[in-house]
């Protein structure tokens, strides 16, 4: 019996399953690297002497890279393959945590965090892509669900255990360790990763210019020329920034200082967010499918995590556990996951790591933002009280379920329903 084609075939999942785990987990390290300054803040604070409005700038500093390179990188890796880019960025996520743990100095802190969210860009770009190349085109929105479940893993190991980590060690130490796990993580990257897919080879190598070779303005044209796309970012932007913003960089000081919640327990609670994530993820892909739409779990979905945000905010006494719950509950229903999945449906494969760019950086920016400017407006709004009260959370924190609001009844609404467009 002739038995090369299945052990070929197997073979080949092989390697796939071997790229994508590489990849996914590069994701899990870079979104632990992106919220572990909410852990660390009490001892950052203490070591560089910095405000709230200092600490904001600080965690929005990994944002401001990450979402001003999603357009090229995105571009990038559809023309280059991801095995070169992707070694490149874990190093260099790895080297700069390596810079943070050492310096003394609060700019070159920021510089670390701005090159750590550089590295950082490649991440989800690098698993979509190698998704797309390597696996059934009907696997994407599973394995895209999949992969924000891994990767949403990282702050829970980023949040609680860190803060318990160290309480046993210091946080430079913590960091140094975690600097060279990027590192090994690196060279294996460059031995498993490949950019070229044999049994598919239209998805890698398409003649569009004279060289035969996929130009950069290409896929950035075929990206945004498209008002749909714009559509699906601008709902990116909306659903992604209190979610970074409150659940990676602010939930905990908001816990601590309106519910004496301590350190490690609110922690716990704000990271449960990511945890949600993990669970919500896939299910929300599942979803999309079983109801055969995109746009009604996406509608859902803001409408339910605007209404459990107003609940953590302006609920006058908040327990751990009720905190927990919330955050949890508050992460599982999610949608950001599924604007890929709309973005895959509506844009040819070749170019998906443009359009995973794109929508990236639009949700990355709106991050980035609403991280930076919550700082000053704490500051601001508490004036010359020496605490932060629960009024002056209530009052800045209340634009944060606008964003659910206009998501849901602004920016759906206007969104063609993408269900059964996929384009192979």
């Amino acid at each position: 019996m002739n038995t090369s084609f299945p052990i070929k075939k197997s073979n080949h999942l092989f390697k796939a399953i071997g790229m994508y785990a590489v990849a996914v987990f590069f994701y899990f390290y870079e979104f632990l690297l992106r919220v572990a300054t909410q852990p660390l803040q009490p001892q950052l604070e203490k070591d560089f002497n910095i405000s709230y409005a200092e600490y904001g700038q600080l965690a929005a500093f990994y944002y401001y890279s990450y979402a001003l390179l999603q357009l090229p990188i995105g571009a990038f890796t559809d023309k280059f393959g991801p095995r070169r880019l992707l070694t490149f960025a874990i190093l260099l996520c790895a080297g700069s945590t390596l810079l943070f743990a050492h310096t003394q100095s609060f700019n070159i802190a920021c510089f670390a965090r701005l090159l750590i969210g550089a590295g950082s860009a490649f991440a989800f770009i690098s698993c979509l892509k190698i998704t797309t190349v390597w696996f059934p085109s009907r696997w994407f929105p599973l394995i895209s669900g999949l992969t924000l479940a891994i990767g949403s893993a990282g702050p829970v190991v980023g949040g609680g255990p860190i803060a318990l980590m160290l309480e046993y060690m210091d946080w430079r130490q913590l960091m140094i360790w975690i600097g060279w796990v990027g590192l090994v993580l690196g060279l294996i990257s460059w031995l498993v990763i490949r950019d070229h897919n044999p049994l598919q080879p239209h998805l890698t190598r398409q003649k569009s210019n004279e060289n035969g070779s996929l130009g950069f303005w290409d896929c950035m044209l075929h990206v945004v020329k498209r008002p749909e796309n714009w559509l699906v970012g601008g709902y990116a932007f909306l659903a992604t920034a209190p979610t970074d913003a409150f659940g990676g960089a602010w939930g905990a000081l908001f816990l601590r200082d309106v519910h004496g919640i301590n350190n490690i327990d609110a922690n716990w609670a704000a990271t449960m967010t990511f945890l949600g994530m993990v669970v919500g993820s896939p299910l929300m892909s599942w979803s999309s499918g079983i109801l055969k739409s995109r746009r009604i779990p996406m509608a859902v979905g803001a409408v339910v995590s605007g209404l459990i945000l107003c609940a953590l905010i302006y609920t006058p006494s908040v327990s751990v556990f009720m905190a927990t719950t919330l955050f949890f509950f508050y992460g599982a229903f999610g949608s950001y996951i599924l604007c890929f999945v709309v973005a895959r449906d509506i844009n040819l494969p070749l170019y998906v790591g443009a359009t995973v760019g794109f929508i990236n950086f639009m949700s990355m920016l709106g991050s980035a933002l609403l991280t930076r400017l919550l700082g000053p407006m704490l500051d601001s709004v508490r004036g010359d009280a020496i605490d932060y009260s629960a009024s002056h959370y209530h009052q800045v924190l209340i634009i944060l379920p606008l964003f659910y609001v206009v998501s849901a009844f602004v920016v759906i609404p206007l969104i063609r329903e993408s269900f059964g467009q996929h384009k192979s």
